[in-house]
């Protein structure tokens, strides 16, 4: 009991200190665009190399991010670990989730994301401040220093709630760049349900809005947005072999009255025995492509997304499952 109490003090100490104002003039910033960018992908391969999509099919350790109600496995406990490098490895990205479910099919869910970069250098002045910028006057590299995103997630599910499965997770954010820092709160709520081989899911990202509260004083809000996608689970059983196609449509609020505010994403699967998968997706604009590797208890993922820009992304991750339901 008094740990409990001890707890939801401390939750509630943190949640004053992030909604409070900073500061009398701190600037507000409605809606920032790329705030929650880091938590908008996937935490697991086989999501991302199927268009970034999960929000009609994920279960598990990936649910976390994709949709809550689907946190129930059929193992008791589960774990997934994900690591990436984003634009030619300019940018890490690392996930570890780990799910528990109960015989009744309750779940309960906890998570950590980091995306960061290394070694970016700093800057104050140029070589000679009374001449303007040109290829003989740069800037003069004054040190280094790094930036990096954390997301600390706890969900829950529940199974039969008026015929849907039902879930949420809270997310707590801190985010640090140079020497300025940040913590926000958010929440994720979804729902999903089966008719036949036909699944729907819904997930409202940052339901209530996503606070963060710098320690200069700016507030930033990531505003709500709204997952909804169906997959068809398709047995060819002459073949040894499963399809699945998928969809979803994400509702951006942030993008509201653009013409980026709906982004549409698809996705195909095709296993064989229950054992190798191959993948392709689109995720808006951008094809995806994947493979896995099911050999129980372990499950091994990887994704890899071009970017004509930015360089090439590959993500790898690895899934272990064990234990029954108590």
């Amino acid at each position: 009991m008094r740990f409990g109490k001890n707890l939801t003090l401390s939750i509630l100490a943190l949640a004053f200190f992030v909604f409070h104002p900073v500061s009398a003039r701190g600037e507000f910033s409605l809606g920032a665009k790329y705030a929650g960018d880091y938590l908008s992908g996937q935490s697991n391969a086989r999501l991302l190399a199927l268009g970034g999509t999960g929000v009609a099919f994920a279960t598990g350790p990936a649910a976390l991010l994709a949709n809550p109600s689907r946190l129930a496995t059929l193992s008791s406990r589960s774990l997934s670990l994900m690591h990436a490098d984003r634009f030619s490895s300019a940018v890490k990205v690392d996930h570890a989730d780990w799910v528990s479910t109960r015989q009744d099919g309750t779940a309960l869910g906890l998570g950590i994301v980091r995306q960061g970069v290394d070694d970016i250098l700093l800057s104050e002045t140029l070589r000679d401040p009374n001449l303007p910028l040109g290829p003989d006057n740069l800037p003069q590299v004054t040190g280094n220093s790094s930036a990096a995103e954390y997301a600390f997630l706890l969900g829950y599910s529940k199974p039969s709630l008026y015929g849907f499965q039902a879930g949420a997770s809270a997310k707590l954010l801190y985010k640090h760049l140079a020497d300025n820092h940040a913590f926000g709160l958010g929440v994720d709520v979804g729902a999903a349900r089966r008719w036949g081989p036909l699944l729907l899911g819904v997930q409202l990202r940052d339901a209530l809005s996503t606070l963060l509260v710098w320690d200069t004083g700016l507030k930033e809000t990531i505003v709500p947005t709204l997952r909804v996608g169906a997959s068809l689970d398709l047995p060819l059983d002459r073949l040894q072999a499963r399809a699945m196609p998928v969809v979803e449509v994400a509702a951006r609020t942030e993008s509201w009255g653009n013409s980026d505010f709906f982004a549409f994403k698809a996705g195909f699967e095709y296993t064989i025995r229950n054992v190798v998968s191959a993948r392709i997706g689109l995720d808006e604009n951008r094809l995806t492509y994947g493979a896995g590797l099911n050999l129980r208890p372990f499950v091994l993922d990887y994704a890899f997304i071009g970017h004509e820009e930015l360089g090439a992304t590959h993500r790898i991750s690895l899934q272990i499952s064990w234990g029954s339901r108590k």
